[in-house]
This record gives structure tokens, C-alpha cells and sequence, in this order.
């Protein structure tokens, strides 16, 4: 297919340097031409988006199996420290300025947790998609039934149910603002600046991670784990109920409550039946699974997450970053300044399936 649209620019270049070198306009014949090459060619592009589009959300979606479809891999979405440093750098020394906001541009890591390392985020573990439009349509894996088995010959084949229907998203705005600072105190003090942007940054990172489990909550068809016996229990079993159905555990997502919880039955002397318990507090893995402590959680519940099961959706313009001093009626009266910062997000949960809600208590 690209020899085909090679030759097709190839075709319209030609008749554009003939006409260019006798210094004369197209011909009817030659514009006809033309005009159903471009034509062709624009007809071709949309089509070989609309699969890569296609082809992107179904890797997505065999990611929690470890293969691949031939997409270039999952990156997912990071509010660090650099994107702080892009932050102030696009600003640059007029930032405090009255003017157009700047993007910064979303940090996307190839490694979502680096090894040795425990995950500090939900954002950590879920692969992010940008997007055009804010609106947009993905695929959903409402069930999988595998039937493959041994067949004699001749014998009839058995066939396996992998039901795939198209959800429609869209992205939502998700911003706030700084409240009003002395301008004299960001010369006063240099980082002052960097360190109120660092916190908005803060803020949309957990407002999304809130969004996320909202919306994962909101879908239909997740699997759900009623308490057993204790949280460490409970969380083993929902892992099981991931691994059953043939999905690989990406994390677990727990309230800072609710870790406690299980680090402190882990650690107890009196837990014998936990001395060899799969359990890394260095990298904070339990059972080998990395768990996000996340105050956006609801504390006596857990998710426990297959990889490539949910996604993070966002544009491709980035985090508008703008400060003003003229934001109300008072502000350039008592010469101080407030920041805005926000960005569109959203949720695909490509399959529910891959979701376990876990109740961590008793009652």
C-alpha cells in the first residue's frame, strides 16, 4: 500500500514540475488527474489512520497477555520533576506575565516503574493514549471464552467467544488555580515559582488517578472480591481472580489506611503463617505485584488492575500552565499574581474483566 501512495505523490510531482518548467497551468486532462490523485491520496491516509487507530487500541488490549501486535509499546503518563523543569523553561523569564498560557507537554516513560522502585502513582501502571479530538471511540472485550482444543480430523472446529464492542469516550477538562501570591515574593525567593507549579501539577496528577477509579468504577462488568478472612487474604484472592482468567496482574491500588494495615499483619510476630510471604518493602510488591498507595483510594477497598485492562486518555496539546495578574478585579490593584493550570483526561477500560474490586474489611 505505500508503493501505491508513492506512486501516486510521484504522479502529481511529475505533472506539477512539467507544468512548472513550460510555465503554463494545468491542462483540464492534467487537473483531473491531479485532483483524483490528491483525492486517492487523502482517501488513503484516513483509511490507514482509522486502522492504526484500530491496530493501537487492540494492542492495548493484548498487552495484558505480554504480546504484541506489532504497536511500538505502552508509555505511560509521568507529572515529575521534569515536567516542572519543561514548565518553567517554556515560561522562561517572563512567566509571571500577563499572556497565553503555555503547554507542557504531558512526560510520557517507556518503563512505568523502574526496577527496585516502588510505583508512586496509579499513573504508573496504566498505559496513556493521546488523542486529536476530544472525543473518541474505543474497543472493549466484554467477554472471552476460550474453546481451542484438540480436534480429529475432519471434526468440526470449536469456537471461541471474544466479544469486542465500541465504546464512545471523550476527554474532560480537569483544572485549577493557584490562589493570589505577592509578586515580590517570587523575586524574593527564585524557587518559589517552580515549587507552585510542582504543587499544580500535583493536583492534576491526583484529580486524574481520582477520575481514573471513578470512571473504573462506573463500568459495567468489572469482577468484585468480598472480604476474606483478612486483606492479605482478600487482595491474594482477587489476584487469583485475575490469574484465572488468564490476565497478568499489573497492580494493586490501595489506601494508605489499608497498606498499613497489611504491612503492619505482615510484619507482626505473631503471624507465623506470614514469614514467607512474598513481600518486598523496598519496591513495595506484594505477592510480586507492585502496589500504588493512593490517597484518591476509598479507604476497605482495593483494585487490583491486569495490565493493558484500563487506560489513561489525554490530548496531544499537553498541561496549560498560565500565569496572570489581571485574573479578577483586584489582583493588579494588590500587585499579586495566581497560576492556572489544567489539561483533558479520560478512561478506556478496554476489559472490565481485568478489574477486581476488593472489599477490605469485614463489615
Amino acid at each position: 500500500m505505500n508503493q501505491f501512495r508513492d506512486q501516486l505523490r510521484k504522479r502529481v510531482h511529475d505533472l506539477a514540475q512539467k507544468a512548472i518548467d513550460e510555465g503554463r497551468d494545468f491542462t483540464p486532462s492534467e487537473k483531473k488527474i491531479v485532483d483524483d490523485a490528491l483525492a486517492a491520496l487523502k482517501a488513503y491516509d484516513a483509511g490507514a489512520a482509522k486502522t492504526s487507530d484500530i491496530m493501537g487500541q487492540l494492542d492495548a488490549m493484548a498487552a495484558e497477555a505480554g504480546g504484541d501486535c506489532g504497536g511500538t509499546g505502552g508509555k505511560f503518563l509521568s507529572f515529575g520533576k521534569s515536567w516542572s523543569a519543561k514548565a518553567a523553561s517554556g515560561l522562561g523569564q517572563k512567566g509571571l506575565a500577563t499572556g497565553s498560557p503555555v503547554f507542557v507537554d504531558t512526560e510520557l516513560t517507556a518503563t512505568p516503574i523502574p526496577m527496585n522502585r516502588p510505583a508512586t502513582s496509579l499513573l504508573n501502571i496504566l498505559p496513556v493514549k493521546k488523542h486529536g479530538q476530544p472525543a473518541y471511540r474505543y474497543l472493549r472485550q466484554s467477554v472471552r471464552s476460550n474453546a481451542a482444543a484438540v480436534v480429529a480430523e475432519g471434526a468440526v472446529k470449536p469456537t471461541s467467544t471474544y466479544t469486542i464492542v465500541p465504546i464512545d469516550g471523550s476527554l474532560s477538562v480537569i483544572a485549577h488555580l493557584s490562589e493570589g501570591v505577592p509578586r515580590y515574593w517570587f523575586v524574593d525567593a527564585t524557587e518559589l515559582k517552580t515549587f507552585v507549579e510542582h504543587e499544580l501539577a500535583y493536583g492534576i496528577q491526583t484529580a486524574v488517578e481520582s477520575k481514573v477509579l471513578a470512571d473504573i468504577n462506573g463500568t459495567s462488568g468489572i469482577q468484585t472480591q468480598a472480604y476474606a478472612t483478612s486483606p492479605l487474604v482478600t487482595l491474594r484472592k482477587s489476584l487469583t481472580k485475575l490469574e484465572a482468567l488468564g490476565f497478568s496482574p499489573a497492580g494493586i491500588v490501595l489506601h494508605p489506611l489499608d497498606w498499613e494495615s497489611v504491612e503492619l499483619q505482615v510484619a507482626s510476630t505473631n503471624a507465623i503463617e506470614h514469614m514467607s510471604l512474598p513481600y518486598d518493602a523496598a519496591s513495595r510488591r506484594l505477592f510480586g505485584v507492585p502496589v500504588v498507595v493512593a490517597n484518591v483510594e476509598a479507604s476497605g477497598t482495593g483494585h487490583v488492575l491486569a495490565t493493558g485492562a484500563v487506560g489513561v486518555d489525554t490530548d496531544t496539546s499537553g498541561v496549560a500552565l498560565q500565569w496572570s495578574e489581571v485574573s479578577n478585579a483586584t489582583d493588579f490593584s494588590t500587585n499579586t499574581v495566581r497560576a492556572r493550570c489544567e489539561g483533558r483526561f479520560g478512561t478506556s477500560v478496554y476489559q472490565p474483566l481485568g478489574v477486581v474490586k476488593a472489599t477490605l474489611t469485614s463489615s
